[in-house]
């Protein structure tokens, strides 16, 4: 009787010392969960640029919100951890946690999105552009092909406004006045374009932009107006185009993959969420943003041309030469297929 007894007590202690651990287990568990995570963000453009001021830091005060600040950042804007064609790779190697991608100075690691958003015509507004991108970038093949196999993951995306021309000395209105010129642009399909207009293209990064064309190395930047505004540049140009929706390009916040999949999942679920918020703010307001600067520009003196029926008719069957020349030099068959996709989605938020 006193040895069942014996055992009896013994048994219970067990389970408190079984229950004690597991409940210590529990706690250590939830107090690491709750542990302050500082994530390193690196950007190309100055801290005052519109993109950072509007979207950027709001984004990561908003996540540290919301996590009750167990989330919090460390941020680089200016270059401050490397040149813009290289923020992405830096993000990929964990150099930075979060990283600035613009899709044109990565042609091999984006191909489907250069595809889509530096094609002439496909897209005419931020707003209707970004979403169907945004969209697209969720899904098979291009959350693979442009993002996971790189080792990132997209958090917000961008297409931003449509280009234009912007000049110093000449006034831009078909696509034969570009001849002759040394034009600023972005991605391979529009130095090919370039190319078969007779004129120069110029790749240079958005830092040498202004230099570049207060000392004449370019005639001509192709770029949207809110842009030309933030660097400066409105002060330099005499003319602009509206209408001629020359493409653009993909902008938006990547996270290393490794790095995502070692948050806590509540973190997780907040990064996604506040993308989806900011990926569309950011759209509308950059919309709207844009159409202000189109209209100080024109206060200011800078002549504005906006394109008549028939000059647009002009360049739409440019850019359709351009497309035909681009796919059938393709041998991605998901290029073809993506863009399709692309056409059928903007559809929804025209």
């Amino acid at each position: 009787m006193k040895s069942k007894y014996i055992m009896a007590i013994m048994f219970a202690l067990l389970l408190l010392v079984v229950t004690g651990c597991s409940d210590g287990k529990e706690t250590a568990k939830a107090r690491e969960s709750k542990e302050t995570i500082t994530l390193k963000v690196a950007v190309s453009q100055p801290a005052s640029h519109a993109i950072n001021v509007e979207t950027f830091v709001p984004f990561m005060e908003k996540v540290t919100e919301l996590t009750d600040g167990q989330v919090e950042f460390d941020f680089y804007p200016a270059e401050q951890l490397g040149k813009t064609g290289d923020i992405y790779d830096l993000t990929a190697d964990g150099v930075t946690d979060l990283g600035l991608y613009m899709s044109p100075y990565y042609p091999n690691k984006m191909p489907l999105t250069n595809a889509l958003l530096t094609m002439p015509g496909l897209y005419s507004t931020a707003y209707e552009g970004t979403m169907a991108y945004h969209e697209l970038t969720k899904q098979s093949p291009l959350l693979e092909s442009d993002f996971l196999n790189n080792g990132v993951r997209p958090i917000i995306n961008y297409a931003i406004p449509v280009y234009e021309y912007w000049t110093t000395g000449k006034e831009i209105k078909v696509p034969d006045d570009l001849k002759g010129l040394k034009v600023k642009i972005s991605g391979e399909l529009a130095n090919k374009a370039m190319g078969s207009l007779g004129a120069s293209p110029v790749n240079i990064t958005v830092s040498e932009m202004y230099e570049a064309l207060e000392r004449g190395v370019v005639d001509s930047i192709s770029l949207y107006a809110a842009s030309m505004k933030d660097y400066g540049m409105g002060e330099l140009v005499k003319y602009g185009t509206e209408g001629v929706s020359f493409g653009g390009s993909g902008v938006g916040l990547v996270i290393n993959e490794r790095v995502f999949q070692g948050l806590p999942k509540n973190v997780q679920e907040v990064l996604v969420e506040l993308g989806d918020e900011f990926t569309e703010s950011n759209a509308k307001y950059f919309d709207k943003y844009n159409y202000e600067v189109i209209q100080e520009f024109k206060e200011a003196g800078i002549k504005v041309h906006e394109l008549s029926e028939d000059e647009k008719a002009e360049w739409q069957k440019f850019y359709a030469e351009i497309e035909a020349s681009f796919l059938k030099e393709q041998t991605n068959p998901n290029i073809d297929k993506t863009i399709s996709n692309y056409r059928e989605v903007v559809k929804k938020y025209k």
